[in-house]
């Protein structure tokens, strides 16, 4: 097992565990509003004001987009988690197929 870095570890345990989901069917407007309505709710409720960053996770090197994190306090550390476990599963499994194919080598 990797260290995990503590501010990552107590910030994990703190928010708790988390499940997939997804909405409904809607056009393209309809998911803006309700990313706009989120938006608004995050504003209200971590009191921010002027501009803020979008957090996220990207393909390494591109600007394309896997998912938004948000704009609260919480989002960047969000994406920092999100990305080490993605990686990690990366990792494990170029791992595997490097070892599976080594086998099959013999």
């Amino acid at each position: 097992m990797t260290d995990i870095p503590e501010d990552i570890a107590e910030h994990v345990l703190r928010m708790g565990r988390i499940q997939w989901g997804l909405s409904g069917p809607k056009s393209d407007e309809d998911h803006l509003a309700d990313f706009a309505s989120t938006l608004h709710l995050t504003r209200e409720h971590f009191e921010t004001v002027g501009d803020q960053e979008l957090h996220g996770c990207y393909l390494n090197g591109t600007e394309t987009v896997l998912c938004h994190t948000g704009v609260s306090p919480n989002s960047p550390i969000h994406a920092r988690i999100l990305v080490g476990l993605w990686n990690q599963l990366h990792d494990a499994v170029e791992a595997e197929k490097a070892s599976v194919a080594r086998m099959g080598a013999r």
